[in-house]
């Protein structure tokens, strides 16, 4: 899968900003690798080199940002998680104490007893109260060989203590050892948690810096959607689908590929899903459609993937380079409609979370009502795609070629319907 760069939240952070802004703004940033030959005496196409590498190194910082975030995340959760095994660790150990000191207690009161009952014995068989023993005859003797059996009883009593005593004594030294070891790592991660504090505070110190070039950033970031708008003769995201769901899933058997979809929906309800979803947003969901069988390798989800059946995620969304999964959506209709939504935040520089044919999704923009309509209409890369022949290259993929890709299954989609 390629690696992503999208976030649903208002990622136009300072330094994201400020690298747009100094990517648009340098003559040389573009580069002749860039620009390519073609493109030397055209002004039009320098400046879309030079604003699709602004956007990829917008989408990198903002890669590294999201990446920083999810560290310092995953250091508080096992921070959370050690102070919690801390805590129960020093209650196994006072709990082992007090067993430790009871045992040891019961040791000592056996062993009186033992001298006691010796005592005793030693006494009824003196041979000095020889009359006595006449007297009292067998039972005498009965007597005798139940204290002796009695003390042996008391005497395997204590040994037993004895061994429970040792098993508890080197369950505490285990335990000592786990606290130990808890304490030197919860150590490093404290050091790990402060150096991200350092870094926070770092730029918050820059703070009236970065807001200046932001305003700078925004300004040449608007002459750039300008200059998409112009170059907006290819192939729009927005739209009605020129295909029906009939259409779709007639050419998706042609294929030969295998669906593998979650709660048993089937080819059709899915291509159908895709055009009403596009309807509601004015997005063209028969190339949504495209797009989704390039990401999940034809809906089959093809194993080592950042994303499964079981997450009805079709566009690798949040997945990335540096992640270990992507988003997972309750139902297809949920993760198709994070999909069209998306596409029409790249495509539609004027789209608001107001002018949504649904509320933004709860499973991408935030499950919040306010923060999520806020994360959709502050969305770095509002409008910066408003052709399929400008995605890639840091716009929902990094790969150059995704858009041609995405843009060859639709032809042959097309193809199909026309029975060509």
């Amino acid at each position: 899968m390629p690696r992503r760069s999208r976030w649903p939240a208002a990622v136009t952070s300072l330094a994201v900003a400020v690298l747009t802004m100094v990517a648009l703004a340098s003559p040389t940033s573009a580069g002749p690798a860039s620009a390519g030959p073609a493109s030397a005496g055209d002004p039009v196409e320098q400046a879309r080199a030079r604003l699709e590498e602004a956007q990829a190194a917008a989408a990198a910082a903002a890669d590294r940002y999201e990446g920083t975030l999810t560290e310092r995340d995953r250091v508080d959760r096992e921070i959370t998680g050690l102070e919690a095994r801390i805590v129960e660790i020093e209650r196994e150990i006072v709990g082992v104490e007090k067993e430790v000191t009871l045992l040891r207690a019961r040791r000592i009161a056996l062993r009186e007893l033992v001298e006691e009952r010796a005592a005793d014995l030693y006494r009824s068989g003196d041979p000095s109260d020889w009359l006595g023993a006449i007297d009292d005859g067998e039972n005498a003797g009965r007597r005798r060989k139940l204290g002796e059996s009695a003390i042996d009883a008391d005497l395997a009593h204590v040994e037993l203590l004895a061994a429970t005593t040792e098993e508890l004594e080197a369950t505490r030294r285990d335990l000592d050892t786990q606290r130990a070891d808890l304490d030197r790592r919860r150590n490093e991660l404290d050091g790990r948690r402060a150096e991200l504090d350092g870094l926070a505070a770092q730029l918050e110190s820059q703070r009236a810096d970065f807001e200046r070039k932001v305003e700078e950033a925004n300004a040449a970031l608007e002459k750039a959607e300008a200059l998409g708008a112009i170059l907006a003769s290819g192939t729009p995201v927005m739209g009605d689908a020129v295909l029906t769901a009939g259409d779709v899933a007639g050419w998706y058997r042609t294929t030969g590929s295998k669906a593998r979809l979650a709660d048993g929906l089937t080819i059709d309800d899915l291509a159908a899903i895709f055009i009403e979803e596009g309807a509601a947003e004015g997005v063209r969901g028969d190339v949504a459609f495209a797009q989704s069988y390039l990401e999940t390798g034809g809906f089959s989800f093809p194993g080592g993937g950042q994303v499964s059946p079981d997450d009805n995620n079709f566009a690798g969304l949040g997945a990335c380079d540096s992640c270990s999964t992507g988003r997972r959506f309750p139902t297809a209709r949920d993760g198709v409609r994070a999909q069209i939504q998306h596409l029409r935040n790249y495509a539609d520089g004027d789209s608001t979370a107001a002018s949504l044919g649904n509320a933004p999704s709860p499973y991408w923009y935030g499950s919040d009502p306010a923060t999520a309509a806020e994360n959709f209409d502050t969305f770095y890369a509002k409008g910066w795609a408003p052709i399929w022949e400008m995605m890639g290259k840091g716009k929902w993929a990094t790969d150059s070629g995704y858009a041609g890709k995405v843009l060859a299954i639709y032809e042959r989609m097309g193809n199909y319907a026309v029975g060509v």
